[in-house]
């Protein structure tokens, strides 16, 4: 189910992105994206959807039912707390929009002030409810979250094309997204509100529990903030020193880098409980490595045809996809996905962070990343633009989230770092290389940028890939995993 909405969200992005980019415009585009990149700022939940999360999964094991619903009805307070303070934070902005993005046109001033109204009218209604997302993963409610993600595409774009068609742009654009967000919130209440038992206790004040969860949320929110620090800050930082067409080729990178994270991350909200339950037994840290590798490798073999195919065919697909206009984003896109080579296939160690309460690292190392790449950053977009951003990006990752955290998790949290590396990567490498060299060849063979060709290259690289990982790259007992599930599909398909 995962991996289908994700299929889905990438099919109809790449065949509606560029189509939407032509008729609003490469620089109503780039208005678009800072805005949102700029009130995810002040949007985020602080740690506590991730927090309610950890601590719904406890109480649920532990057959608490009464514990969770004085949680929500302590956090859900909190929240509307928080939510003033934002309120107050976004009219303040507002004020100085002029003074901020001194790049920025008149004209663009005003648009960007209209669609900041929208989109912080839209964060506003829907904070209370971001702990929807936490509760449902906390009750294994999967397949109610993908079917909501593609609910929401599914409606974002049908309506945006309509929308579009009738003369309607950015404006709609805003509008559009902030009305399926509310429809989507609607449902997951709903759903909550009949499917599960919980009765929300308004009434419940517990200093040493609100204590708790902010104490746990502290280092998630720090986290939060420096990761928009990391990428999402880039989109502000060209908006001050390079403009609006640097934002929308910075944009296709933040793309191309989000459908390479949703792949990875697929699988990882299933394993929460599973981590949890690993943290009780003895010889836990063995056996979470063990699930860090198997996991870790599936991650691995899956983003191994996307990685490859982007660094082959990557300049040849933008200029398909966007036109030669957005060639630029190839070397941004680049940068922002190489290190997720490694950070990608880990993300078991940071959900036994996340179970153990030791975020505190994480947060450090994220922290430092962040404040490396805003320097880089502001030292190089004036003169690379996009590029310089990336180059940022992808400096600071490699030094503290490649480095750095491969170091904590090894030497502070104990988990077995080196035989995660040998066992995760040794026999996957062969086939990685042989396949990227198939690619150079293919190019070299076929240099010509025509849709058809290049779609017979991604078929017989991808062929090639699929051939090589299994001779030489999947072990025994992974080979069986893949033929029980294609056995399992092919039964339900005769039984259809």
């Amino acid at each position: 189910m995962s991996y289908g909405a994700i299929a889905f969200n990438i099919i109809v992005g790449f065949l509606y992105t560029p189509w939407m980019i032509k008729q609003i415009g490469k620089s109503d585009y780039g208005l678009y994206i800072l805005v949102t990149a700029f009130i995810s700022y002040f949007a985020m939940d602080f740690g506590l959807g991730q927090t309610i999360a950890r601590f719904l999964s406890k109480y649920k094991a532990n057959n608490e039912p009464e514990k969770i619903n004085q949680m929500l009805g302590l956090t859900s307070k909190f929240y509307l707390l928080i939510n003033g303070l934002v309120l107050i934070a976004l009219i303040v902005v507002y004020f100085f929009i002029e003074n901020i993005f001194v790049e920025l046109s008149p004209f663009e001033i005003e648009k960007f002030k209209i669609v900041y109204l929208i989109a912080g009218g839209f964060s506003l209604i829907s904070f209370p409810f971001l702990p929807l997302d936490g509760v449902l993963i906390a009750y294994e409610r999967f397949v109610l979250l993908k079917l909501c993600d593609i609910i929401s595409k599914v409606g974002i774009v049908i309506l945006m094309i309509i929308a579009l068609l009738l003369g309607y742009k950015l404006y709609a654009l805003v509008a559009i997204n902030a009305v399926i967000g509310i429809v989507i919130i609607c449902i997951k209440f709903i759903y909550l509100s009949k499917r599960t038992d919980i009765k929300i206790d308004f009434k419940f004040k517990s200093k040493e529990l609100l204590k708790d969860l902010i104490k746990f949320s502290f280092w998630v929110s720090v986290i939060g903030i420096a990761q928009r620090l990391l990428i999402n800050i880039a989109p502000f930082i060209l908006g001050i020193v390079s403009g609006t067409e640097q934002i929308a080729i910075f944009s296709i990178g933040i793309i191309i880098e989000g459908y390479t994270w949703t792949l990875a991350h697929a699988l990882n909200g299933l394993f929460l409980q599973r981590v949890a339950q690993l943290d009780m037994q003895k010889n836990n840290l063995h056996e979470v490595t063990n699930l860090m590798i198997r996991v870790g490798r599936i991650q691995l073999m899956l983003m191994g045809l996307l990685f490859i195919g982007l660094i082959v065919f990557g300049q040849e697909f933008i200029i398909l996809w966007m036109g030669l206009g957005f060639s630029e984003s190839y070397n941004v896109i680049l940068f922002l996905i190489l290190p997720g080579l490694i950070t990608l296939s880990q993300e078991i160690a940071y959900t036994y962070l996340f179970v153990i309460n030791e975020l505190k690292y994480r947060a450090i190392i994220f922290v430092g990343a962040s404040v490396l790449s805003v320097i880089i950053s502001f030292l190089l977009a004036p003169h690379l633009g996009a590029l310089g951003c990336a180059i940022g990006i992808f400096s600071a990752t490699m030094m503290c989230h490649v480095i750095g955290m491969n170091f904590i998790y090894w030497k502070k949290i104990k988990l077995e770092i080196p035989r995660f590396f040998k066992e995760c990567y040794s026999s996957l490498i062969i086939p990685f290389v042989l396949t990227l060299l198939f690619g150079f060849l293919l190019n070299y063979l076929q240099p010509d940028k025509d849709l058809l060709y290049f779609s017979c290259k991604v078929a017989l690289l991808s062929l090639f890939y699929i051939i090589s990982v299994w001779l030489i790259g999947l072990h025994a007992d992974e080979k069986e995993l893949f033929k029980s599930m294609l056995l399992k599909l092919a039964n339900r398909l005769k039984r259809k």
